[in-house]
């Protein structure tokens, strides 16, 4: 009984302590998106407020062209398929924590971009644009990366000689990966039939 209350206890404080290594990194890879992003200036500056006021200005008259299935698709799954990757080798350790810093400077890069080129006001299609399908993508981005994350630790712990180190590949493990993968199918349907709507509607508060 005491031994099986111990496991019970050690796989939610690993959870927890992947969550915050990986939150940590996506913070961090976000500030750093943040600042980039506030100092778009420039001939840079300029060339990507044209592009994002053409874009604006095609959805919100409704000819901007809906994004391709699978560019989309592939959008949506390359973070998350590396996470679950990553997760199959002990490099994942390290590989994790830089990919979740990558997606927190995108992601944050982005939103900061039409706030800086908008003002305030960008903040309201950016929240469409990028906010509403990080509803979707970042819960099955942290539950595959804290898992992968476990798993990458256990396979470390072997290489390094501790032959007995428990691997947490069981049947939870699949299931939360198909969870995961449906979150993401639906954030592609998301991005595809009600994103577009919701950024043409609330382009005139940028532009």
């Amino acid at each position: 009984m005491g031994r099986q209350g111990k496991i019970m206890l050690d796989v939610p404080s690993g959870t927890l302590a992947a969550m915050a290594v990986l939150g940590m990194a996506f913070l961090l890879g976000g500030g750093a998106g943040c600042l980039l992003g506030g100092m778009v200036n420039g001939a840079g500056g300029s060339a990507l407020s044209d592009y994002l006021q053409t874009y604006l200005t095609l959805a919100q008259d409704g000819t901007e062209g809906a994004p391709g299935f699978w560019a989309v698709l592939w959008e949506q799954m390359r973070f998350p398929l590396a996470a679950l990757l990553m997760g199959f080798t002990a490099l994942g350790v390290i590989g994790l924590p830089v990919l979740f810093a990558v997606r927190g400077f995108l992601f944050s890069f982005s939103v900061a971009c039409f706030c800086r080129l908008f003002g305030g006001a960008g903040l309201i299609p950016a929240l469409f644009l990028f906010g509403l399908p990080a509803l979707l993508w970042a819960p099955a981005l942290f539950v595959l990366g804290a898992q992968g994350m476990l798993g990458a630790y256990g396979l470390l712990r072997r290489v390094t000689g501790d032959s007995r180190y428990p691997l947490s590949y069981d049947t939870a493990y699949g299931v939360r990966c198909a969870l995961c993968g449906g979150a993401v199918m639906l954030c592609v349907i998301l991005e595809l039939s009600i994103v577009p709507v919701l950024v043409g509607a609330s382009a005139r508060f940028a532009l």
